[in-house]
């Protein structure tokens, strides 16, 4: 049955096998007559189908103390440890671990093989978002973090190192779970230290994640300060949220550093963290008073700030539609310009990188610096080859 997996017929089967297992009669005919040895051995199997089955047949009879430490010492806490480690296998693996965690003899077993350090890298990759056996990653997270000893481990395995590295990668998948577990320990008291102790250095990672060319980077670290400021739920006030406002208001000359830069990315992600933030009034007053704020507006409609533009920088226009809308949204009455929608929507204007060179307009430029190739015609065959470029395109 455990070869092919059929969920309709393998379920009800396995939920009986566990009923008949509560006979001491049964647990005594499955360890003597090997049936624990080749379920902890199937669990192995490569197929997910056939491991899946298996484990879910082993949590079945777990619960009884019997045959609990004769799994034990056929390795399937080893096994589901090592199914921790691969990307594919680890959701379900943890998923099984919380199922059994009540279970003293099982967590010694999985502290003895850094269990907790292993949890942290799946959850550092983002394994938690998906669902697994049709419940959400997070609840299973959430079940994990329950046991006293299991979190404390895992708070102590590089936590906040995990957090700053998944924000500052600027995806949207790795802060969602982040999102996730800061809500998950934010119940707890070893939890609330944790974030009190990290909230500035997170903060810090979500502006590395600003001050990147990459314009979805950019976007989805000014959506992750308008969640952890609140802005999104903000008749739901958390712990969270409570303490992030203070770390943010208190690095708003941070962001404000990009806004004056004289490089266009950096200004478009200066420019889309303060507009994530705008709804609320006191980051709005705060911002208006701000120097650089005041220089950057008015050099802006001035026309006498002159910013760099290199290569996958984002296009001229977009930078002007960017500041447009940040403008408009930090006035006093914002909702007398049109620059918010719904309380809590953001809506970001299209960001786009420049057309790439060719690379014969890029060699032409390397090679009039290296042989003087006289400027006139080095702009000639330029123009040419990216005439050559564009006609390609079209």
């Amino acid at each position: 049955m455990l070869e092919h997996r059929l969920t309709d017929i393998e379920d009800p089967a396995i939920q009986i096998l566990g009923q008949l297992a509560n006979h001491t009669d049964v647990q005594g005919d499955l360890i003597h007559n090997g049936h624990i040895k080749n379920l902890a051995s199937l669990m192995k199997n490569r197929k997910h189908e056939t491991s899946s089955g298996a484990i879910l047949a082993m949590l079945s009879l777990l619960p009884y103390p019997y045959i609990q430490l004769t799994a034990i010492k056929e390795g399937v806490v080893e096994t589901l440890v090592n199914h921790l480690k691969h990307k594919k296998k680890c959701l379900f693996a943890a998923y099984a671990f919380s199922r059994i965690l009540d279970h003293e003899n099982i967590r010694k077993a999985m502290f003895e093989l850094s269990a907790p350090d292993y949890i942290i890298s799946a959850f550092k990759q983002g394994s938690f978002i998906v669902t697994v056996e049709n419940e959400p990653g997070k609840e299973v997270l959430g079940r994990l973090m329950r046991n006293d000893d299991l979190r404390a481990a895992v708070l102590k395995a590089h936590t906040t190192a995990a957090l700053c590295t998944m924000f500052k990668k600027g995806e949207a998948t790795l802060n969602h779970a982040a999102f996730d577990f800061l809500d998950i320990i934010s119940n707890y008291p070893d939890g609330k230290e944790l974030i009190k102790e990290s909230k500035i250095a997170i903060f810090r990672a979500i502006v590395v994640a600003l001050d990147n060319q990459k314009w979805d980077s950019q976007m989805n670290a000014a959506i992750a300060l308008h969640t952890l400021f609140g802005i999104r739920h903000s008749s739901e006030r958390t712990f969270v949220t409570h303490e992030f406002q203070s770390v943010i208001l208190e690095g708003l000359p941070r962001i404000l550093k990009l806004l004056v830069h004289d490089r266009s990315y950096r200004v478009v992600g200066g420019a889309a963290a303060l507009f994530a933030l705008s709804e609320d009034g006191t980051v709005r007053a705060r911002v208006r008073e701000h120097a650089d704020f005041k220089f950057a507006r008015s050099g802006y409609f001035s026309r006498s700030i002159k910013l760099q533009y290199h290569d996958s920088d984002p296009r001229e226009e977009d930078v002007h539609k960017m500041l447009d809308i940040l403008f408009a949204a930090m006035e006093e009455n914002p909702h007398h310009h049109g620059a918010h929608h719904h309380r809590g929507a953001l809506n970001f204007p299209d960001v786009h990188p420049m057309p790439a060179r060719s690379r014969l307009v890029t060699s032409l430029a390397i090679l009039s610096c290296i042989f003087y190739i006289p400027c006139g015609l080095t702009t000639m065959l330029a123009g040419w080859a990216i005439d050559g470029t564009e006609t390609s395109h079209t």
